[in-house]
């Protein structure tokens, strides 16, 4: 298990990549990279579609095939494709939203990842980036709602008031990122405003070895964490983050151990509330390479 928090989006390799065209004036490319590994604007999208099958796969249900339950992290809900949980907007965004049903005990959501043939990797003596332009809803509760930009191997953003950048690595339980909940940073992002959100994959320490290699996490173009390779102290671990296959992961998740160590309770609360106040919006979501 091996995953880059944006801000609390998975992104999960092609032994080779080719640039593609930026498709629209929405996604630019950033100072000092050249190349798009990937790119999906949703303004491209038909109203009310779902996003495309060529680019993205639903992860439906409480697990993975065979996979640990719960998503392996204590979330409560169900993901579903149905496009009442997830859809394009008419203002030209995807947007996610979880749900409540109406008695009260069930949460539904929508949870999807970019499919292998758009996976990618930072390659020796190269920086890749992982940006979105993301905006969470004003409502909803902060310790029970957690939208996800994730970048894994095969990454993930997180759309409360506080954005919680962060790694998780190595076994299920424990190890060295203290899973279930990994190791955060946190940088302030305001709820009902679009900001952009990135993570840095930089091997390009030149004469350096992994120790040097560094992840950094960015809000509106500022810096606000950063790991590097000798920050964790073991190679292995470190090699799964930085220099192994990535993807995109696009999710909101209700309530899990994450949330819960947060609020100091079972999350969600009695007071969490679904709907368009709790739903994550991307503009576009876009992997950039030097």
């Amino acid at each position: 298990m091996t995953h880059i928090i944006l801000t609390s989006l998975l992104l999960g390799l092609l032994a080779s990549v080719s640039a593609a065209p930026l498709s629209t004036t929405r996604i630019s490319l950033p100072a000092g990279f050249t190349r798009v590994l990937f790119q999906d604007d949703f303004s491209l999208l038909t109203p009310s579609s779902l996003p495309l099958p060529s680019k993205w796969a639903f992860d439906t249900g409480t697990s993975y095939p065979n996979g640990p339950s719960h998503w392996g992290t204590n979330e409560v809900q169900s993901y579903t494709s149905s496009p009442s949980n997830i859809a394009v907007t008419p203002q030209g965004t995807l947007q996610i939203t979880p749900l409540l049903s109406p008695d009260g005990t069930t949460w539904t959501s929508a949870r999807i990842e970019t499919v292998p043939a758009h996976d990618f990797v930072c390659q020796s003596g190269q920086m890749l980036r992982m940006e979105a332009s993301i905006r969470v809803g004003a409502g909803g509760q902060p310790d029970g709602d957690m939208a996800r930009l994730l970048v894994s191997g095969r990454g993930t953003i997180n759309g409360a008031a506080t954005a919680w950048q962060t790694v998780h690595c190595g076994s299920v339980s424990g190890g060295p990122c203290h899973e279930t909940d990994g190791i955060s940073g946190t940088a302030a992002l305001s709820k009902a405003e679009w900001h952009t959100v990135a993570a840095e994959i930089d091997r390009a320490n030149e004469g350096g070895d992994w120790m040097g290699e560094r992840i950094s996490w960015f809000v509106d173009g500022v810096r606000t964490n950063s790991v590097s390779g000798a920050d964790g102290g073991d190679e292995e671990v470190w090699s799964s983050l930085a220099r192994t296959p990535r993807f995109l992961l696009l999710n909101v998740a209700c309530g899990g151990s994450f949330p819960d160590a947060i609020a100091k309770t079972k999350t969600p609360t009695t007071q969490t509330a679904g709907g368009q106040g709790a739903s994550m919006e991307m503009r576009y979501v876009a992997v950039f390479a030097t």
